[in-house]
């Protein structure tokens, strides 16, 4: 099966991407499955939930040891963050990683619905957006 890429690249902060579509990492049965999918997408970006992500163990593998990071741009999600607070503290440690300064930002107080908050997400992201302005040389 053969994917189409778009011959009109998207530029997102100086950043071409030839492909439109972004792929999450959630809900694969495995990391095979997983890298299937992103090589049959022929997506260039990945979201990663780092609340999903069992840190704890340096040992232990996530699945951020698996995704070839030369061929995929990572991009920390803060899926599973409840409050605006939450996502931002999830936004910085995926900067502090070294992850990206992009975001895929959410904030969702229901776990069962995961109906977005658009307050607290546009109260994240006026956090953000400040941080990264004030951290730009003028």
């Amino acid at each position: 099966m053969a994917t189409t890429v778009s011959a009109d690249p998207l530029v997102i902060a100086g950043t071409e991407l030839r492909s439109r579509l972004f792929l999450g990492t959630g809900k694969y049965r495995t990391d095979e499955d997983q890298l299937a999918a992103l090589e049959a997408s022929g997506c260039e970006l990945v979201t990663v939930s780092l609340r999903r992500l069992d840190l704890d163990d340096p040992a232990k593998r996530t699945l951020l040891d698996t995704i070839d990071w030369q061929r995929y741009r990572v991009l920390p999600n803060t899926a599973g963050c409840r409050t605006a607070e939450e996502a931002v503290r999830t936004a910085r440690l995926g900067r502090s990683m070294g992850l990206s300064d992009w975001v895929k930002l959410e904030v969702q107080p229901d776990p069962l619905s995961l109906l977005p908050d658009p307050i607290e997400t546009l109260s994240a992201a006026e956090t953000l957006v400040a941080e990264a302005s004030s951290s730009c040389p003028t």
